[in-house]
């Protein structure tokens, strides 16, 4: 047999006098061949000992099993996860539909929807992925050796998937100009503290998105953020705490997705990243109110998404054009992870007040702070092609008299 080059061995470290066994509690019942397959009565030959080896068995197969199901292991949890919104991406599938005309995913062309399942949900996780290695997305490679990590590693795990937006945002970054300052809560919060394993595996519909589930995490509903006294907590919360949402005032400029790639290319022209900066921050008109919870306000924050019209062309002519392109927002809800007490428009440490910051009317506020809200004209000099379709997101019909 040849000799493997490094990158094609896998290394586990094991201490002295230990054995595999000793790493994790599945490897003390279970062999390699147990979940992996292949053949291990013939160690010294490696085409023969690979024979129908499976590198990633907690992959799903198309009845929707992997060996984490087998009988007297994870049945429930894999049952219910294939069905998930972290492995499905429902929210995804949900408006690429909506844009190409049609009610569900199921509905659109057979060759859309293999193009999106070869894709966009490649990527999308395994329990090995979260459990054992770092997601084959983000490169591969064990986090500790082969142990089963029951709490998913933040950096290694949740990160590596989620790291362009929310660890820039969560974690700050001190090497950007301005600096870009950590979320509070990362002082005393991991991922899995408030998106747990109730949230990541179980069953969603398809029609659902991340911000319309039985799961979705709630900051008043946990018991952190009593609504009550939170309300009253000082005369900015009296006047706007059912108004606007908890982002407008206490969010950070945050990565827009627009500012590295559309039209599934990387964009990195003068022009384009100047019309599309990498970071902004815009508050819009929610056109989506709801009586409670977190959709009840009526100005929320919102992100710059990466679709145009033709998207989707590389995936061929019956996913060429997006025909209800103008009927949905490309500036869409966002909950920033960069949370701080005092941000650009809070902070009243030096005598200023509140207003001074966020306000645009003249005499009550500054004119200036335009740049903060998602007005038509940002849209119709910057993006023409996007006017219609935000025309129930932009500001201007929204605000008080004197602020436009």
């Amino acid at each position: 047999m040849a000799p493997l080059e490094p990158w094609q061995k896998v290394y586990i470290n094991l201490g002295r006098n230990k054995s595999v066994a000793d790493l994790d509690v599945h490897l003390r019942n279970l062999t390699c061949v147990d979940c992996h397959g292949g053949d291990n009565s013939k160690p010294n030959d490696k085409e023969a000992a690979h024979k129908n080896f499976n590198p990633d068995p907690s992959a799903l197969d198309a009845q929707g099993k992997n060996v984490c199901a087998n009988s007297g292991c994870h049945e429930d949890v894999v049952g219910s996860y294939k069905n998930s919104m972290h492995r499905n991406i429902w929210g995804e599938r949900k408006w690429v539909a909506l844009r190409m005309g049609y009610d569900s995913f199921d509905q659109c062309p057979q060759s859309t929807q293999q193009a999106f399942n070869g894709e966009c949900t490649s990527c999308h996780a395994t329990c090995g992925d979260c459990h054992v290695s770092i997601p084959n997305s983000a490169g591969k490679g064990f986090i500790s050796s082969h142990k089963f990590m029951e709490r998913p590693d933040q950096t290694n795990n949740c990160m590596a998937c989620h790291g362009s937006r929310l660890a820039h945002d969560f974690l700050g970054d001190y090497d950007y100009y301005p600096v870009r300052y950590k979320d509070v809560h990362s002082n005393y919060f991991t991922c899995i503290d408030c998106h747990g394993k109730e949230e990541m595996h179980s069953a969603a519909t398809a029609g659902t998105d991340r911000y319309h589930y039985e799961q979705l995490p709630s900051c008043e509903q946990s018991g952190c953020h009593d609504p009550d006294s939170l309300r009253t907590k000082n005369i900015y919360h009296s006047r706007h705490y059912d108004q606007l949402s908890c982002f407008v005032c206490h969010s950070q400029k945050y990565n827009n997705c627009t500012g590295c790639h559309v039209k599934g290319e990387w964009k990195t022209d003068p022009e384009y990243q100047n019309r599309n900066p990498e970071e902004d921050f815009r508050i819009g008109y929610n056109p989506n109110q709801t009586e409670s919870g977190m959709f009840r306000f009526e100005f929320i924050t919102v992100r710059h998404i990466p679709v145009v019209p033709n998207t989707y062309a590389n995936w061929g002519a019956e996913s060429a054009n997006l025909p209800d392109y103008d009927k949905y927002p490309t500036w869409k809800y966002t909950s920033p992870h960069n949370i701080r007490r005092f941000t650009a428009r809070t902070d009243t440490t030096g005598g200023k007040q509140c207003w001074e910051s966020c306000h645009t009317k003249s005499g009550f506020g500054n004119p200036e702070n335009k740049k903060y809200f998602l007005f038509r004209d940002y849209i119709q000099t910057n993006w023409p092609d996007e006017v219609n379709a935000n025309e129930s997101t932009v500001v201007d019909d929204h605000l008080p008299d004197g602020w436009n």
